[in-house]
């Protein structure tokens, strides 16, 4: 009998050593998870605002280019320019395009 409690007595200490190494690597990965989120996020910001600046450079370059395509047609048939017609349009075109550069919230 003495020789099986001495067995079971190493193999309880085996299964507690495994349980304390086995905590041990659960909080050491949970610290990893941390970290590796921190980075991750730190690593997203400067894309997150890269793709915010290209997002508003290309509505710019669309306003540009419908402005310039309604200062192209804003001539009368004898050649000269109509203001209120080229006014006109460009409020049009300034309301259509006010939601998508006004500051929207996140």
């Amino acid at each position: 009998m003495l020789g099986k409690k001495s067995v079971l007595d190493s193999l309880a200490a085996k299964r507690a050593a495994l349980i304390a190494e086995s905590d041990a690597n659960r909080h050491e990965f949970a610290r990893d998870w941390e970290a590796l989120k921190a980075e991750a996020s730190r690593a997203v910001r400067p894309v997150q605002k890269a793709r915010h600046y290209i997002s508003v450079g290309t509505k710019a370059v669309g306003a540009l280019i419908a402005l310039r395509k309604a200062w192209a047609q804003s001539h009368n048939a004898d050649g000269k320019r109509n203001w209120t017609a080229t006014l006109i349009q460009t409020a049009r075109i300034g309301m259509s395009l006010w939601p998508m550069f006004r500051s929207t919230v996140r």
